[in-house]
């Protein structure tokens, strides 16, 4: 932002922090919770979860006794337990015996046929010419594998461990929201129809929230609803929101040759660039530094340990140039630009308020015409 004041600035970045509205959890209805994990700490974890939400779909609560609808709540399910591993095992065994049954009836028929050609074509696939010593090694090979990764895996005593992620949260649709929210939304087409934005989903699905052993169970129902950093954390759409003003780098004396090259390369890299002498008054010099990108400058001032440098560079800042760095966490629907635009709009409403409100004092006061 180039021209204005460090207040309007400042009012962005608080805006953009407490006042933009995002959707995440704020209710959680446990069904049954066995796990070691409190109701009270699972629940702010969920509530935590960076919800792929975009909350200008939504509406707010107008109040505690506003009753939940498809307008203003998104609701999803969560239900894991934790087997044995004798339980898997059997699963597993039994998973894979129909596997196995349906492949050698799809394969019996195709196998006599194929046979014969692999016969005839088996000195030439083999590498040390003798296919049953190969077929010997590769089954070796497997077993081994087999073995080693077994190991590592399951080791004797341990008891097993389920953990529950993120990916775990099942959105359950409620009214039209089905229709909606749903992945044959496409950002760059004007045909969606009712169609107004992706499926809606955690936006981590590796985010870790509980581990349960065999046994224990979890099963929720959590309320999502639209609400501000203003009310709590989890609602700020930005992991950070900051400016810096911009620098202002300027060259006072000229900087020539090693000079140049330490400058460069050593002080402030990125910032100034070696460009050839070919003016007269920069004889018998080969090379001097310019200032090519200012915008790379920290405001480290190196350059000041070398007293010929510390005599010919200047660096200050522009005081109304703001560089913003917006930290989003909302996903693709509410990326820092977006995130930029409904501050913009907060800011808007607030100041018609104050309008407003000055207005309808002064009409109380007798002092407008």
């Amino acid at each position: 932002m180039i021209g204005v004041d460090v207040s309007f600035a400042n009012a962005l970045r608080r805006i953009m922090i407490s006042d933009v509205p995002t959707v995440a959890i704020e209710h959680v209805y446990m069904w049954n919770n066995s796990s070691i994990v409190h109701d009270e700490v699972l629940a702010h974890r969920l509530g935590l979860v960076p919800l792929d939400a975009d909350p200008r779909f939504f509406e707010d609560f107008m109040g505690e006794d506003d009753d939940p609808s498809d307008l203003n709540t998104v609701v999803f399910r969560l239900s894991v337990s934790c087997s044995s591993k004798k339980e898997d095992e059997k699963k597993a065994k039994k998973k894979k015996g129909k596997e196995e049954k349906k492949e050698s009836t799809t394969t019996a028929s195709s196998s006599t046929s194929k046979r014969k050609n692999q016969e005839e074509n088996a000195q030439e696939e083999s590498i040390l010419g003798n296919l049953q010593n190969d077929k010997t090694a590769h089954e070796a090979s497997e077993s081994y594998r087999a073995s080693a990764a077994a190991a590592s895996i399951d080791i004797p005593g341990r008891p097993k461990t389920k953990h529950v992620y993120s990916r775990d949260l099942e959105w359950a649709p409620q009214g039209d929201q089905a229709s909606k929210f749903n992945d044959s939304y496409d950002p760059n087409s004007e045909n969606n129809g009712v169609v107004i934005a992706p499926a809606i989903k955690p936006i981590h699905d590796d985010i870790l929230l509980a581990k349960l052993r065999p046994g224990q169970a979890i099963e929720l129902e959590a309320h999502a609803r639209r609400g501000t950093g203003r009310d709590h954390a989890k609602f700020s759409p930005v992991a950070t929101a900051s400016y810096r003003l911009m620098p202002h780098v300027q060259i006072i004396k000229p900087v020539y040759d090693e000079l140049a090259d330490e400058l460069v390369n050593l002080y402030e890299p990125g910032v100034f660039t070696i460009e050839k002498c070919t003016s007269e008054k920069d004889k018998p010099h080969d090379r001097k530094a310019v200032v090519s990108n200012p915008y790379a400058c920290t405001m480290s001032r190196n350059y000041m340990r070398n007293a010929t440098l510390k005599d010919s560079i200047y660096i200050g800042r522009i005081p109304n140039h703001f560089i913003f760095s917006i930290e989003s966490v909302g996903g693709g629907n509410l990326s820092p630009g977006v995130i930029l635009a409904e501050a913009l709009r907060v800011l808007k409403e607030k100041c018609m308020r104050v309008v407003r409100l000055a207005d309808e004092s002064l009409e109380a006061d007798g002092l407008m015409e």
